[in-house]
């Protein structure tokens, strides 16, 4: 495990890995500046964390790409990034719950009521089509007020003054239904903003399942220790100790302002809408505080931040009900793979039906043998073409509920029609259409530099 919070997780990541960390001292604005920088050099399909120590009009240094590539991620938590599935699944078989201690250095520096102002720090804007300075690597919890149990997600979080911030909770997800059971109540709902946290916090943070799991004790599996946390200051929540800084704050009930618009992971823009706000009421942080950020819109980080936890949150739902599953993985937003052994007719059927039950971001769903490599989207696509027919294997659900930021969903309604393809091999994988490969002997005892050279071979790889 590479250290027990976010700056020791840096320096541990400095040491060891100093090819995935770029630590940069020039200035730059929080203005597209950082994104630019993200983008250009995802553009040559690096994901390396980037340490920004000068950011124009704040004291607070931005830290992006925490999570943007299974092999941080799995050095974070120790592990090789193909163990990482196995890693998140024995987690969840072993939680930890959160260990309560007296104080916590995120307590360091104390604002609370007027000396709150949000707008000292990094005000950072993503895209063009933003509507506002936004703070998307915050992580925000929520308990239930019946259970006590804690919610833990990423919420896109709007600026709008010193001391308020709009929030985009995803309809049908757990925050909402807490927030809808205190409007219930007529009461606001207390929250509180986490930044600066260790991967394993933001991984456990974003966990798929239960409503009544608490997230915390997720993260604390991942890490093999619990989560230390202190009580808040203004309002009756405990807080991550050693978090860089914590945002406290309530949402009052029934009261709507206008939030976005803002670059989503889609890739395109979703716009402004009337949404619940927050009323900052303390912002607490440690000595020498660094800000994580996430770069809104369709960058890396955002991506695989969700699919990471995603894919053995489904795939361990999916193997409870159906044995027959053997990997899943997901390539896209709203999409979904599954490799099955399928020992019977309809079995295929059956998965994609589970599939759509195991999360309602589940919109395209296809179901392949397991001789097929799901980290080869064009082998999927090759098993679609050669081994489904539209009117047998292609079946349409009708008006789901889904996630409303899907831009192609019916105008003001948050459902959409779930698609399902079974490209098994019909009637079964052992008696379909062999494939023709070269004989194994042929391949090992075949060696490229005998027959081309180093230097056409290298000049073939480049084309």
């Amino acid at each position: 495990m590479l250290g027990n919070d976010l700056r020791s997780f840096l320096q541990e990541m400095k040491k060891k890995h100093p090819s995935n960390y770029l630590e940069i001292d020039k200035e730059i604005s929080p203005l597209y500046e950082t994104t630019a920088i993200v983008t250009k050099l995802e553009m040559q399909k690096r994901t390396p964390i980037l340490h920004f120590n000068n950011v124009k009009d704040t004291e607070f240094p931005v830290v992006v790409n925490i999570c943007a590539s299974r092999t941080t991620v799995a050095a974070a938590l120790d592990v090789d990034k193909r163990e990482l599935p196995q890693k998140y699944r024995d987690a969840l078989n072993n939680l930890i719950k959160p260990k309560l201690i007296e104080k916590g250095p995120v307590q360091e520096v104390v604002h609370v009521g007027d000396q709150v102002d949000i707008l000292k720090l990094p005000q950072m804007r993503y895209h063009d089509t933003d509507g506002a300075a936004y703070i998307s690597g915050g992580i925000v919890m929520a308990k239930d007020p019946d259970t006590g149990a804690y919610n833990c997600s990423y919420d896109r979080l709007m600026i709008k003054g010193s001391n308020k911030l709009g929030i985009y909770m995803t309809p049908g997800k757990h925050l909402s239904q807490i927030y809808e059971k205190a409007e219930q109540r007529n009461e606001p709902m207390e929250l509180i903003i986490a930044l600066g946290n260790h991967p394993a916090w933001c991984m456990g943070a974003l966990f798929i399942g239960s409503y009544a799991t608490d997230e915390r004790h997720v993260m604390g599996g991942l890490m093999g220790s619990p989560l230390e946390v202190v009580q808040a200051q203004t309002v009756d929540l405990q807080v991550p100790a050693r978090s860089e800084m914590v945002i406290e704050g309530e949402i009052p009930p029934f009261e709507r302002e206008e939030e976005g618009p803002y670059g989503e992971f889609t890739g395109y823009s979703a716009g402004q809408v009337r949404r619940p706000f927050i009323n900052v009421k303390a912002i607490t942080h440690r000595e020498g505080a660094i800000f994580q950020d996430i770069c809104g819109g369709p960058h890396r980080e955002l991506l695989l931040m969700s699919t990471i936890p995603m894919e053995p949150s489904i795939l361990d739902f999916l193997q409870k009900n159906i044995p027959a599953v053997q990997s899943v993985r997901c390539p896209a937003p709203f999409t979904l793979f599954v490799s099955i052994k399928k020992t019977r007719e309809g079995q295929a059927k059956q998965v994609l039906l589970t599939a759509f039950a195991a999360d309602m971001q589940v919109k395209h769903c296809v179901v392949v043998d397991d001789d097929i490599d799901l980290t080869n989207s064009q082998a999927v696509i090759q098993a679609i073409a050669t081994r489904a027919q539209g009117d047998r294997d292609l079946f349409i659900v009708k008006g789901v509920s889904h996630d409303e930021l899907d831009p192609s969903r019916p105008e003001g309604k948050p459902i959409s029609d779930k698609v399902g393809i079974d490209a098994t091999a019909k009637p079964s994988l052992a008696i379909f259409a062999d494939k023709p490969k070269v004989p194994a002997e042929v391949m090992e005892r075949i060696n490229l530099e005998d027959y081309i050279g180093k230097d056409d071979e290298k000049s073939s790889q480049k084309s």
